[in-house]
């Protein structure tokens, strides 16, 4: 998919991208997706409850830095995987309560798929332990949610790989499991869709942010360099979204 110009969303803060650039398909897939979005945060509010409680679920205290469900979630068959968690405040936005951190394994995805050799770079021998991150979705207590970022390699002990190469790899996260919530993983494999433009932005963006800190600290291993953290970042709303969206196809 070629680069979309993103600009100013419906909220301040969110930014959307140019829907006048993406294919009709492209459009629809993602006006599909926002339905799934909409209807599962509206079945589990119909029940009281929404992403987060679902995560949390019978899991005991909400603890900063560990990974919720305990163990993640893993589809054996898609090769995907995510947890949630949270950071201290100073790392969040303001009501944020935590994020959902996106992964694939791609050893039987893309075998091929060599991994970029940058200082700090870690690979794992056997490719059956190599997984990618994709992006980390952020939500406040009510699971409504807030931005989406990337992170540097220390962040997630993920093996690196290029932005064409993890851009690819987007197509194949789909958590098919009811562990722990069905509506839960649909509403990320939707997310995943609706905000495909800004994930892939979000992932070039990512790689020219490594590039320029190399280039200003020849002498780091930029990929275990604790001042570098997240490496893109872009509030979102998905009223915004859906609206741009729809004004696009000519709703």
């Amino acid at each position: 998919m070629a680069d979309t110009e993103m600009v100013a969303g419906e909220r301040s803060d969110a930014v959307l991208p140019d829907f006048a650039s993406l294919p009709r398909e492209q459009l629809e897939a993602m006006h599909d997706a926002a339905a799934t979005v909409l209807e599962c945060e509206h079945v589990l509010a119909k029940s009281g409850s929404n992403v987060v409680l679902e995560v949390l679920r019978d899991q005991g205290d909400f603890l900063i830095w560990e990974s919720y469900p305990k163990g993640d979630v893993q589809d054996p068959e898609t090769h995907s995987q995510y947890f949630y968690h949270s950071h201290t405040p100073d790392e969040m936005l303001n009501g944020e309560n935590g994020h959902f951190h996106l992964f694939v394994r791609p050893a039987e995805i893309a075998p091929d798929m060599e991994p970029w050799d940058l200082p700090g770079a870690f690979v794992p021998e056997k490719p059956e332990a190599r997984f990618v991150h994709l992006a980390a979705i952020s939500v406040d207590g009510a699971g409504w949610p807030l931005r989406i970022f990337t992170t540097n390699r220390w962040v997630t002990n993920e093996t690196l790989y290029r932005a064409d190469d993890v851009i690819g790899l987007l197509d194949h996260f789909r958590i098919a499991l009811a562990r722990p919530n069905w509506a839960v993983n649909q509403w990320l494999n939707a997310m995943v869709v609706l905000y495909r433009p800004q994930i892939e932005a979000l992932i070039r963006e990512r790689d020219v942010r490594l590039e320029a800190w190399l280039a200003e600290h020849p002498d780091s291993d930029v990929l275990e360099d604790r001042d570098l953290q997240n490496t893109s970042e872009v509030r979102i709303d998905t009223v915004a979204q859906i609206g741009a969206l729809e004004r696009a196809l000519g709703f």
